[in-house]
């Protein structure tokens, strides 16, 4: 592998764990995770989506380079995709107008989007996240790509169960 490859990599691990240490706000940690993952593997964009316990509503709680009209849209069937989540597979979209998990194909092609690759999390017993990156063109990830996807997907976990924590002390002080 290219050594400024593997140097991307470890800056962006470096910083996003330098991020979570010290506690920048959820919000701009996620969206730095997204633009990383996007950026390093040549994504036009990603979502990190959470499913909460007793839903079945796969809510953005961050993006990159995505629109709001696709975000609103979606392109992948939600029910199909959460049954993936809770088993914990790994989602990997080549051909959006043959795959049937793909159910809107005018807002893919709207956006852009031909392939995406989704790696499920669970962040606790009752919350499971999705980090999924989307591809203007077929997309067959690298080993070190999926691994420092896995790695930033663990990160953004990590970063939402803190601020979890923190949330869940405030509420108690009070």
């Amino acid at each position: 592998m290219d050594e400024t490859i593997i140097d991307s990599y470890f800056y962006a691990l470096v910083r996003v764990v330098d991020a979570i240490y010290q506690e920048e706000e959820l919000s701009d940690i996620l969206y730095f995770i997204c633009s990383l993952g996007a950026e390093i593997t040549g994504a036009k964009g990603s979502t990190i989506r959470v499913l909460e316990h007793g839903t079945f509503d796969l809510k953005v709680v961050s993006s990159y380079g995505l629109s709001q009209e696709y975000l609103r849209a979606g392109a992948i069937d939600h029910g199909k995709s959460i049954t993936e989540i809770m088993q914990g597979n790994i989602i990997i979209i080549n051909d959006f107008e043959k795959d049937s998990r793909v159910q809107n194909i005018k807002a893919a092609k709207r956006e852009g989007i031909k392939a995406v690759i989704g790696i499920p999390f669970t962040v606790n017993e009752t919350t499971y996240s999705i980090f999924r990156l989307y591809f203007p063109k077929k997309k067959i990830p690298t080993h070190e790509e999926m691994e420092l996807l896995n790695s930033l997907g663990k990160l953004s976990c990590l970063a939402i169960e803190r601020a979890a924590v923190a949330v869940a002390k405030r509420n108690t002080i009070h």
